[in-house]
């Protein structure tokens, strides 16, 4: 439309003829006016409409569910961690040793001065020779101090805080690490998932694995904390574990995880098919008690949590007993169907 034509729209538009046509246009296609306004209301069936269209509706109860969710666990290289922590070791060792030989150059280059002061027989030379030693330990004290720092931060970035602070205050695991008995684990949750508290966690052993140890193929992971660095190829929060040696275990390999809640949720279970989408919204229809004398029933759209999935369905934690529509919920964002559309239906072939 051009500009010159845009008069001649405005007074057409005015006419009344226009505006019936855009009321039967609203009448007509009430589901493109619902996708505008993205408002989902209350609707109320018959049972005749119901029962023609094939909607059904369950009872739901809710029941103890304890979430559990699918990780990835990958099996740590215990050599380079154990290495960052020998060589904190080994720093601070030349640190404490750096200050020692300060200590005692310090009392050296005191006794030179005090026998030089009084008159003894020290050359002024060997006073200064002794000062010189002392300012030489000092700065070797500062060198030693540097690189315990260095060793530390390296240390911190292969091992994370969580994992550094365990192995620093629990010999006993840093022993087991060191002598194999116990193994390192990156456990990954999906995009989106968070820990749930106090999460349990176990990892299935390898196919090739024997099973003596683990009859039924998993084996217990303990969570220390965040993991170290986020992973390249896996998106979603990473924590670090430690584990007991088992068969087949070894650095490298990524295995499958369960992480499970420590206490049970109570929630409904949700059917998918009760679910339904609009407006990038899932929800589904609940249905409220026939009312005696009245042939209608009223269905409420609801809004409906998919972070759960489970058996088909997804759980709704907190939801208590309700009526839901689990077949034909999507009809419920069309209008009814007509009460004379079945029996013209029943009825077409009888022209003939």
């Amino acid at each position: 439309m051009n500009r010159l034509d845009f008069p001649r729209a405005l007074h057409e538009l005015r006419q009344p003829r226009a505006w019936l046509a855009l009321a039967l246009s609203c009448a007509l296609f009430p589901s493109i006016a619902l996708a505008q306004t993205g408002r989902i209301q209350a609707v109320q069936w018959t049972a005749a409409q119901q029962s023609s269209s094939g909607i059904r509706v369950q009872r739901l109860t809710p029941v103890a569910y304890v979430r559990t969710l699918a990780a990835t666990a990958s099996v740590q290289n215990s050599a380079p961690l154990l290495q960052a922590q020998a060589d904190v070791a080994s720093a601070d060792a030349a640190r404490r040793a750096a200050q020692a030989r300060l200590q005692l150059a310090r009392l050296r280059a005191q006794r030179a001065q005090g026998l030089y002061t009084h008159g003894q027989n020290v050359a002024l030379a060997e006073v200064q020779q002794d000062q010189a030693a002392a300012d030489e330990a000092r700065a070797g004290v500062l060198a030693a101090r540097a690189a315990l720092d260095a060793a530390r931060v390296r240390q911190l970035a292969a091992l994370g805080p969580a994992l550094e602070a365990r192995l620093r205050h629990d010999p006993a695991l840093r022993r087991a690490i060191a002598a194999g008995r116990m193994l390192i684990v990156d456990l990954t949750l999906p995009p989106g998932a968070q820990w749930p508290p106090a999460a349990q966690v176990r990892m299935r052993l390898p196919a090739t694995a024997p099973g003596a140890q683990t009859p039924d193929g998993w084996v217990p992971v303990s969570i220390v904390g965040p993991a170290a660095t986020a992973s390249s190829g896996v998106q979603g929060l990473r924590d670090v574990g430690v584990t007991a040696a088992a068969g087949g275990l070894m650095p490298g390999l990524h295995l499958a995880a369960e992480v499970r809640a420590a206490a049970p949720v109570r929630g409904m279970l949700v059917p998918a098919s009760s679910v339904v989408w609009t407006g990038q919204r899932a929800l589904v229809f609940v249905a409220a008690a026939p009312v005696a004398g009245k042939p209608a029933r009223t269905f409420t759209p609801r809004p409906v949590s998919t972070a759960w999935p489970l058996d088909g369905g997804y759980v709704q934690p907190g939801w208590n007993a309700i009526d839901v529509v689990t077949r034909g919920a999507g009809l419920l964002l069309t209008p009814p169907p007509k009460p004379q559309a079945k029996q013209d239906a029943a009825t077409g072939g009888d022209d003939d």
